[in-house]
């Protein structure tokens, strides 16, 4: 191969991974609009104000008080504490520690969509399109939900899970 070519790979091959890099956002007290464009974002610290658009990737929110909103995502991660998040939206959901709220559509692909949901105080109300796996453990954990009627795993203590 001539050194062009081989410059013009490399050239590619690295645009590639830079593209692979998640959207980081930290910080106390900010407000953004982020587009996604198929990336994954991690987003922490307190009190944060975000608007994500488009697609996502996978999105993590962690840290505390962070109010989200979002489009769609592969997966939704909830971290934390006391996080608001609503999407429109996910195919795979987690939420864990302690009083967070989430609303979002839950909607399974080739394999049934995984919902779990650990630690304590957390209040989710859900739609579920297309099969999905409902794992509710911790404490005191409050999950409505509508559409398909999940295959639910229940463990803990004073947890509930109704259909609306």
């Amino acid at each position: 191969m001539n050194k062009t070519l081989i410059t013009g790979l490399l050239l590619a091959g690295s645009a590639t991974l830079a593209q692979a890099e998640p959207l980081n956002i930290e910080g106390i007290g900010l407000s953004r609009d982020v587009s996604c464009k198929g990336h994954d974002v991690n987003i922490s610290g307190n009190a944060n104000v975000i608007h994500l658009k488009g697609d996502c990737g996978a999105v993590l929110v962690y840290g505390s008080e962070h109010k989200v909103t979002l489009a769609t995502a592969k997966s939704l991660t909830v971290s934390g504490a006391e996080h608001e998040v609503v999407a429109e939206r996910v195919n795979a959901l987690s939420v864990d520690t302690t009083e967070n709220q989430v609303r979002t559509t839950v909607a399974a692909g080739e394999q049934p969509a995984l919902v779990e949901v650990t630690g304590a105080d957390q209040e989710l109300d859900l739609q579920f399109e297309g099969p999905v796996k409902l794992d509710v453990s911790g404490t005191n954990q409050q999950v409505r939900w509508r559409g398909e009627e999940p295959e639910v795993q229940m463990s803990g203590i004073d947890n509930r899970v109704e259909r609306q």
